[in-house]
C-alpha cells in the first residue's frame, strides 16, 4: 500500500470508525475525524513504542478511544492489546505441515492475515514450489455491465470473506460500480492480476511450476508481472485467453531461462498468434511441450526452426493436419515422443486416426521411440462434441506423456 493509495482513502472515506494498517504505513489521520480504533501491525512491540504511537494517533484524532497493536512479540503489559490468541505461538513447523494442506487461495487470502505470525508462516519456501491455480473455483462475472466487451470472458477467483456475522458460507459475486469510471471490486472474489500480486509478497522468487486456470485472462501486464516476479519458472501452464503482443512475450520468456516444459492452450482467433520465436531464442532448455487448439501449417514449421531442443511434444486434442505432423516428426531432431490421441483435421473435423496419412505413420515408427494415436473405432472421438472448448478445459491437465501433466 502506497501513500497515496491512504491519501485517496482517507479522502473519499471519511467517516472511518476502525481501521488497519499494515506494517510501516505512516499515520496520516486529518481526514478521519471519527476514528474510534486503529490497529497498527508491527514487528517488534515495546511498552515505550506503544505508548509513542498512541500519542502520536491521539495527537491527530481527539475522538480516538483504543489503539491495538498486531506483533509477533507482544509485551504483555500492554493493556490495550487485550488477551492474545493462543493460535499466534503455534509452532512454526507445525504450521507449515498444516498450511501445505490449504490451496493457494486459503493461505493467500486467509491464513497469511491471521496475524504476524501466521504471515511469517505464510512466507516458507516449501509452500511455494507450485502456484497452481488451475483448481480455484471461478466468478464469470462477463455479462456484467461494467464490461463493455464480451469478447472474451471475465473470470475472478472465489475467496472467503467476512461480513457482520462471521466467515460467509456464501460467497457474493455482486459487483460494485464506484465513481464515474469502470473501478469496481467483487466481493468475494480476487481478479488474477491482484491475485499474482498478492501470491508475489509471500512466494517471492520460490515457484518453480506456474499452472494458470484454462479460462484465465491473462493481459500483457499479468504476464509481464508473473514473468518478472517469478524468473525461476521451469514448468508453465498458459491458458486460452492469453492477449500477448510480440513485446511482451519476448519479454517474459527471457526471464524465464530456464523454462523446461511449456503448456499452451491457444486458439489464434481469440487472441492472434503465439510466438515460438520468442519462446525459442530464450528458452534453449525446453524439452517439453504441449499445444491445445488449431495448429496451423506455419506454426508447425516455426516449431521445427526456432524449438530445436524438443524431445516430447503433444498435439492432444488439438486440430491439426497429416502435413503439419509429418513436418514435425522429420524437422525436430531430438523429437522422442509425439502424442497426437484424439486430433482432428481442421477442415472437415474427422478424427485423425480414420484419415491419418500412411507416410506419416511410417516416417514417425522409424524415427520416434513413441507414436501415441488412436485407433480408428476411438470412442471419444465419435462420442464428443468437435472441439469442445468445455471438454477441453477438464481435459487440458491430462496427457499420456508424464512430463506434461500437471
Amino acid at each position: 500500500m502506497q501513500e497515496k493509495d491512504l491519501m485517496f482513502a482517507a479522502e473519499r472515506m471519511k467517516k472511518i470508525e476502525k481501521l488497519f494498517l499494515p506494517v510501516s504505513m505512516a499515520l496520516m489521520f486529518s481526514q478521519w475525524k471519527n476514528l474510534k480504533t486503529l490497529i497498527i501491525a508491527h514487528w517488534i512491540i515495546s511498552a515505550q513504542s506503544s505508548e509513542s504511537r498512541r500519542n502520536l494517533a491521539t495527537d491527530f484524532t481527539g475522538n480516538l478511544i483504543n489503539i491495538s497493536l498486531a506483533s509477533c512479540n507482544v509485551m504483555e503489559n500492554l493493556d490495550s492489546l487485550g488477551e492474545v490468541s493462543k493460535w499466534a505461538d503455534v509452532n512454526r513447523d507445525i504450521l507449515e505441515l498444516i498450511f501445505n494442506k490449504l490451496d493457494l487461495m486459503d493461505i493467500t487470502m486467509g491464513a497469511s492475515r491471521v496475524c504476524i505470525s501466521w504471515f511469517l508462516a505464510s512466507h516458507k519456501s516449501t509452500l511455494w514450489n507450485t502456484v497452481d491455480l488451475t483448481k480455484l473455483q471461478e466468478l464469470d462475472i462477463s455479462n456484467s455491465f461494467v464490461f463493455k466487451s464480451k469478447v472474451r470472458p471475465i473470470f475472478y477467483y472465489k475467496h472467503p470473506v467476512d461480513d457482520d456475522e462471521g466467515l460467509s458460507k456464501n460467497l457474493l459475486t455482486k459487483i460494485i460500480s464506484r465513481f464515474f469510471h469502470d473501478f469496481f471490486e467483487v466481493q468475494g472474489g480476487i481478479s488474477l492480476m491482484n491475485l499474482l500480486i498478492e501470491i508475489s509478497k509471500l512466494s517471492r522468487m520460490t515457484p518453480k511450476n506456474l499452472f494458470f486456470n484454462f479460462n484465465s485472462y491473462l493481459q500483457e501486464n499479468g504476464l509481464k508481472f508473473a514473468a518478472e516476479k517469478m524468473p525461476n519458472i521451469e514448468r508453465l501452464a498458459l491458458p486460452i485467453w492469453c492477449y500477448q503482443t510480440k513485446n511482451s512475450m519476448r519479454f517474459a520468456f527471457s526471464q524465464w531461462k530456464n523454462l523446461k516444459t511449456l503448456i499452451i492452450a491457444h486458439e489464434h482467433s481469440f487472441t492472434g498468434t503465439f510466438e515460438f520465436q520468442a519462446v525459442g531464442e530464450s528458452c534453449s532448455n525446453l524439452t517439453n511441450l504441449k499445444y491445445l487448439g488449431h495448429l496451423e501449417d506455419y506454426k508447425a514449421i516455426e516449431m521445427v526452426r526456432y524449438l530445436h531442443s524438443l524431445k516430447r511434444l503433444s498435439l492432444r486434442c488439438s486440430l491439426v493436419s497429416n502435413l503439419a505432423v509429418y513436418r514435425l516428426i522429420i524437422g525436430l531432431r531430438n523429437l522422442t515422443i509425439l502424442n497426437v490421441l484424439h486430433c482432428k483435421l481442421p477442415h472437415d473435423l474427422l478424427p485423425m486416426a480414420k484419415s491419418i496419412g500412411g507416410y506419416v505413420i511410417t516416417t514417425a515408427t522409424q524415427k520416434l521411440e513413441k507414436f501415441i494415436r488412436c485407433s480408428q473405432d476411438c470412442r471419444i472421438c465419435k462420442d464428443r462434441c468437435p472441439y469442445s472448448w468445455s471438454y477441453l478445459a477438464e481435459d487440458w491437465p491430462k496427457d499420456e506423456i508424464k512430463e506434461l501433466e500437471f
